[in-house]
């Protein structure tokens, strides 16, 4: 009857040894442990989705609160256009879906003198690229990519005619033999050919920078000796018109630094104006070279309104040894107007106010967005109309568990459509929020905005 008792004992004891020890392998019949469901909700530890587009996709969660993805999800091309996405619900589970767009902006290439007259991407741009300098303050050109000025030059001159002398250069890189327009004076805004760009900077199919700037009597030209059809060049074309009586002007072109052409002949004091570009001219009147768009990267445009930079200037823009001093050199000469360095990121929009046709691109290009599996519509409406405030955020109905829901984002032309913004790089950072359903603390935001791709071209 006692040994019953002591192996009682013995037992209790060595759990409290266990214990004390730190040991464990079981409650030892003191603690006990539960886990409850307070909401009665049979639920999933996770909330992810996969988003497949283009030749890529993108994936969030699990346990992820927010994630960027690669660009692809808008049109490729100019309106009308499209693209398709499938949306994949890998939670396990019911979910929610919205959409958000933020706001819409062209995106710029930043003037460094004056704010207010950047360039704006068209088309085919790629940003941050190599520059002469082994940095990245470059931009770089395929297809029909190019960029202009919002505000354009004016004659300045007697009577509001042209000023006497100015300066115009460009680092270039050239990518093929296509030839091309590096920087010019054009009547259009967009890429509409229609009278000869005066003045105009250009590489022929040999390799060879030629120039045209016009008189009152004829056009001047010239054309380098030698083939630049590789590596990185500095191009600078300088005019000065002379005398009293009777006028001269003298056009001389340097590369690298040195004079490699030049031609002179009577003019008058007569009016010009226009809107520069980067990457196209117009070579109405002239020999065009195979493509009127330059292929390869640019860096440090420049106009001088004022000045025919001397030789001895030039030659010292060329010598720089970083994109900072050769920016510092040229803001530091009295006429500098612009200086479009092409340094910029790709995502950085200009929110001022545009000119004429121009006022308002997002209200110019419409979007709408299909989705099936299940279905749900936003209806053909402009960009500005798809990012108002009270338009945001939209519930789209969502995949079921395990399922793929469609999506296809197509864009149009809108009313008063003007070509005046053709192929303008408008950003309109779109996110899609997931949360779970019935509704918990877990939700998840993908969002498309921060990469260059990411962009409705107008």
């Amino acid at each position: 009857m006692t040994r019953p008792g002591r192996w009682t004992l013995l037992v209790g004891g060595a759990a409290l040894l266990g214990l004390a020890a730190g040991t464990s392998g079981t409650l030892s019949g003191w603690t006990a442990g539960s886990v409850a469901n307070a909401t009665d909700t049979a639920a999933v530890g996770s909330l992810s989705v996969t988003h497949a587009y283009g030749a890529t996709s993108c994936a969030g969660g699990p346990r992820t609160a927010a994630v960027t993805c690669a660009p692809g999800l808008t049109p490729a091309t100019g309106a009308p256009a499209s693209s398709t996405d499938a949306i994949t619900n890998t939670s396990g589970r019911a979910i929610t879906q919205s959409l958000t767009a933020a706001s819409c902006a062209p995106v710029q290439l930043v003037n460094a003198q004056q704010a207010a007259d950047p360039q704006l991407p068209r088309n085919a741009v790629a940003f941050r690229q190599p520059d002469p300098w082994g940095t990245a303050a470059s931009a770089s050109f395929s297809g029909t990519g190019y960029a202009s000025d919002i505000a354009g030059a004016q004659s300045g001159g007697l009577l509001g005619l042209l000023g006497t002398s100015y300066s115009v250069g460009v680092w270039f890189n050239a990518a093929d033999a296509q030839g091309g327009g590096l920087i010019s004076l054009d009547a259009s805004r967009a890429d509409t050919a229609s009278a000869t760009g005066n003045p105009m900077l250009w590489i022929d199919t040999a390799g060879r920078v030629r120039f045209a700037a016009s008189s009152t009597l004829t056009t001047l030209t010239g054309v380098s000796p030698a083939s630049y059809s590789s590596g990185w060049h500095h191009a600078v074309l300088t005019v000065d018109t002379s005398g009293t009586l009777t006028l001269t002007k003298t056009v001389r072109l340097y590369v690298d630094g040195v004079q490699v052409a030049s031609a002179s002949g009577l003019t008058l004091l007569t009016s010009t104006s226009g809107y520069w570009h980067l990457g196209w001219a117009d070579f109405t009147g002239l020999t065009a070279p195979t493509s009127a768009y330059f292929h390869g990267r640019l860096s440090g445009a420049f106009v001088n309104s004022t000045s025919a930079l001397s030789a001895a200037a030039v030659a010292a823009l060329a010598g720089h040894a970083s994109a900072d001093a050769y920016r510092s050199a040229l803001g530091a000469q009295a006429g500098t107007a612009s200086v479009w360095m092409l340094g910029d990121d790709g995502v950085t929009t200009y929110a001022g106010a545009l000119p004429g046709s121009m006022a308002n691109p997002c209200g110019q290009v419409n979007v709408s967005l299909t989705f099936t599996n299940p279905a749900a519509t936003i209806a053909s409406t402009s960009l500005t109309n798809l990012v108002a405030p009270g338009n945001n955020p939209r519930p789209i109905a969502a995949p079921a568990a395990g399922q793929t829901q469609g999506l296809t984002i197509s864009t149009t032309r809108g009313a008063g459509y003007s070509t005046d913004i053709t192929g303008l790089r408008l950003l309109v950072p779109l996110s899609l929020g997931y949360g779970t359903s019935p509704a918990t603390g877990w939700s998840m935001v993908m969002q498309w905005g921060g990469h260059p791709g990411d962009v409705f071209l107008a």
